[in-house]
């Protein structure tokens, strides 16, 4: 967008944008939104976001508005990450079963 288009308030919509709901530490439903020209930048700046996020041990809203508190959204399935909403994949190693995602560096076993 120009100077000049800013000035006469004419904005367009960026062609890429990811929003998510989160409880805030005092209890709050909030929403960020994110916006960005390049879906690749999007996506690396929506990561580091929820790394961020987790680190500050912010609860995602789920369905109704509430925070997960490790209730699984998705019944007893053990592959759904309560905490991020999403499903993990399966690992086996040494006849041991686990699930697990990657957010941002780090590793969530949704628990």
């Amino acid at each position: 967008m120009t100077e000049q288009t800013a000035r006469a308030g004419v904005f367009t919509e960026a062609p890429a944008s990811w929003n998510t709901r989160y409880i805030s530490k005092q209890g709050f439903e909030c929403q960020l939104t994110l916006r960005a020209d390049d879906p690749m930048q999007l996506l690396k700046l929506a990561n580091e976001i929820m790394a961020k996020m987790v680190e500050a041990g912010i609860q995602p809203a789920v369905g109704n508005g509430h925070a997960s508190n490790g209730e699984t959204a998705q019944g007893d399935n053990p592959a759904w990450c309560a905490i991020h909403g999403c499903e993990m994949k399966r690992h086996e190693k040494d006849g041991k079963v686990w699930y697990s995602h990657k957010v941002g560096d780090k590793w969530c076993r949704g628990k």
